[in-house]
């Protein structure tokens, strides 16, 4: 077992993105939704959905990460965010969805150019809202992996910003601070439950390369003092923190990695994010396409007079896992959910607006 401070981000920096991104004119933070008729559904005595579906306007939680990312990158050269100046400074990312779009928000934001990479198989309707952000598009031939790379390989340049949420050698600063950003995430959950005077047995939260997951999770460390209990959430056709776990290293998986859940399409975590999932989850479940849209569109309606949630097919993943696990009598033993468990999950998107859904937009 690891002790709070041998993760990065620390203390000091997760506190520090707070500080700076609660100070943002547009900062609100999200809702925290109490969810009884979720619960009795899943036979389970509490769930709370912290929903990100209006999150800064973009409607998910990568609006915490890569914005916060960008300031900090301009800042550590001495620029003002939003100057004239960096108009010299191109902002390059790789995704396969959300946080191409939070990356091509900010850099609107700040005033900077910015170079999004895409592999073969990212939505349609996402590139389009990436460029109606400002952001040119690069394509490649390949997996969210290969774009990662291909966009590190572009950002040699001393006017070229890398702003990515995935490290796999776990030394680049801008990952730290991306994360420290997603851990605003953790402490707000923390307050939030605080307030109400509730204590959680464990969170399900969806996984990609890991960041947004450990990003929540060493925030609401940080903010309470104990290790929480977090079961991770991941596509089957694309469980590389499942496999980097139960193999004890960085794992990268095999395959096209093909799922509706767009946003996890991801084929070996973040190091840094890893180190951290490693030591606080106490499992990893994959659930296969079929069951995410089962439970979008569940949600979608209201559960058991449960309000509508607004939310889509990435956004679902940690409810769905939840879902899954609940209602099967084996994993329920496993994962010791019981008729008395307090679950957070988190809904990290909305739906995506009308215009983009359209082919001619």
């Amino acid at each position: 077992m690891t002790g709070l401070n041998a993760f990065a981000p620390g203390r000091d920096e997760v506190y520090q993105a707070f500080d700076l991104i609660s100070s943002w004119p547009d900062y609100c933070q999200s809702p925290l939704l109490s969810c009884p008729g979720l619960a009795d559904e899943l036979g389970i005595g509490k769930v709370w959905i912290k929903d990100e579906s209006k999150r800064f306007g973009l409607g998910g939680v990568k609006a915490l990460g890569a914005p916060y990312g960008l300031k900090r990158q301009l800042l550590k050269r001495g620029i003002e965010p939003g100057s004239p100046q960096c108009r010299d400074y191109t902002a390059i990312a790789a995704t396969d969805g959300n946080h191409g779009l939070a990356t091509a928000w900010a850099a609107t934001k700040f005033n900077c150019p910015a170079k999004i990479y895409v592999g073969s198989d990212v939505d349609p309707a996402r590139m389009r809202r990436i460029r109606d952000n400002g952001a040119e598009l690069v394509y490649v031939d390949g997996t969210y992996d290969d774009a990662v790379l291909a966009a590190s390989d572009a950002a040699t340049a001393s006017n070229v910003l890398l702003i990515t949420d995935t490290d796999y050698s776990g030394d680049l600063d801008v990952t730290r601070d991306i994360m420290a950003g997603y851990a605003v995430l953790g402490v707000e959950c923390a307050r939030q439950l605080r307030a109400q005077n509730e204590i959680l047995d464990s969170i399900f939260l969806q996984c990609g390369v890991g960041g947004m997951a450990a990003g929540c999770a060493i925030g609401m460390w940080h903010e309470t003092g104990q290790k929480p209990v977090v079961c991770s959430v991941e596509p089957e056709t694309a469980a590389c923190v499942k496999t980097s776990i139960e193999r004890g290293t960085l794992t990268r998986v095999p395959g096209k990695l093909l799922t509706r859940m767009v946003g996890l399409s991801c084929g070996c975590p973040s190091l840094s994010a890893f180190e951290i999932l490693q030591d606080v989850c106490i499992g990893n479940i994959v659930i296969n396409d079929a069951i995410a849209k089962r439970v979008q569109d569940q949600m979608t309606l209201g559960v058991r007079n449960d309000p509508p949630l607004d939310t889509w097919d990435t956004g679902i993943s940690g409810i769905a896992g939840l879902w899954h696990v609940a209602q099967n009598p084996e994993l329920r033993d496993r994962f010791a959910l019981t008729s008395q468990s307090r679950v957070l999950v988190i809904n990290s998107e909305g739906a995506i607006p009308d215009q983009y859904l359209q082919p001619n937009v």
